[in-house]
């Protein structure tokens, strides 16, 4: 049987984890730092999927 992993982060107001299912401390920080780094085009690729953003 696999392990399954997941991780879920908010991106606003500011990269922060929502949900951690698996993943070490030291695996999360990389993920973060991935989130960190592209938050911007997630939210521009939110927003051509969706339309615009909900808060707007």
């Amino acid at each position: 049987m696999q392990n399954r992993c997941e991780a879920k982060y908010w991106l606003e107001p500011e990269v922060e984890l929502a949900k951690n299912t698996g993943f070490s401390e030291h695996e999360l920080n990389k993920i973060k730092r991935l989130v960190e780094k592209y938050a911007d085009r997630f939210k521009e690729q939110f927003i051509q999927h969706v339309g615009k953003r909900i808060d707007d």
